[in-house]
């Protein structure tokens, strides 16, 4: 049986279900695991281990695999296998770390595109035409803010704003642990060190936030628009202090 393990670096939600991924031990890349419910949404009975536990971010994850299955937007994809439970093994070690993500962040957060250009989403024709080469990127930003507003439909969104080497971008995020903190704060636009004061989030530091940023699915963004997108949003929201402190790095 295929098996690989990850390191888990993005939780968000989907349908009513959750996208996970992470980087593989291995250090081949990315691995975006998806069952064959719509969208590849996972459900509690695919990301349950066998006691029940739910993965959480910097678990190192088993994941029985049936096939590589990549798409023209998510080529990291991989269909998971049904008659075999995940096992968590584990957390991510301060080695694995150093080893496996902080090259990541480094090489992704020198240049201004994002996801392979500088606007919010991607023509989902044009990944017809060319592949996207990864559709998962993990980075360090510049001059990060947090936007709360409500949408046309009066719900209130959380959006991330931010820098990468002077490009700005403005991002929804999709990370439900981020966004259950970031629900207690009205209406505005916070500074790092203004949404650890609020919140009173210990062992954060306002410079020590990392996100991981994911393309979406095709989605046309109204019923007059013939053109179809696929979206980049933040997938997890992960301060590296926090991080070190929970795990005992």
């Amino acid at each position: 049986m295929l098996t690989f393990d990850i390191i888990c670096i993005a939780k968000s939600t989907k349908h009513g279900g959750i996208c996970l991924a992470g980087i593989k031990t291995d250090g081949t890349g990315w691995l975006r695991p998806v069952s064959n419910k719509k969208d590849g949404t996972l459900y509690p009975e695919h990301y349950k281990d066998r006691n029940g536990r739910e993965v959480q971010l910097f678990d190192v994850v088993r994941i029985p695999i049936i096939r590589h299955e990549p798409k023209c937007h998510q080529p990291e994809n991989y269909l998971i296998h049904y008659s075999y439970k995940w096992q968590i093994l584990g957390q991510a070690t301060l080695e694995q770390v150093r080893k496996l993500i902080k090259p990541e962040i480094k090489r992704n957060s020198s240049e201004p595109k994002l996801l392979g250009n500088f606007g919010k989403r991607i023509r989902y024709e044009d990944l017809q035409i060319s592949q996207i080469r990864y559709s998962l990127i993990m980075i360090n930003s510049e001059n990060l803010k947090w936007e709360i507003k409500y949408n046309s439909a009066n719900k209130k969104t959380c959006r991330c704003l931010f820098y990468l080497c002077n490009h700005f971008y403005d991002l929804p995020i999709t990370d439900p642990i981020w966004i259950d903190k970031l629900d207690f704060l009205e209406m505005g636009i916070y500074s790092c060190e203004e949404v650890i004061e609020k919140l009173n989030l210990e062992n954060f530091e306002p410079d020590k936030f990392r996100l991981t940023i994911s393309l979406s699915e095709p989605f046309q963004p109204s019923f007059q628009s013939e053109e179809i997108f696929c979206y980049k949003l933040v997938a997890s929201v992960i301060n590296v202090t926090d991080v070190a402190k929970r795990l005992g790095w």
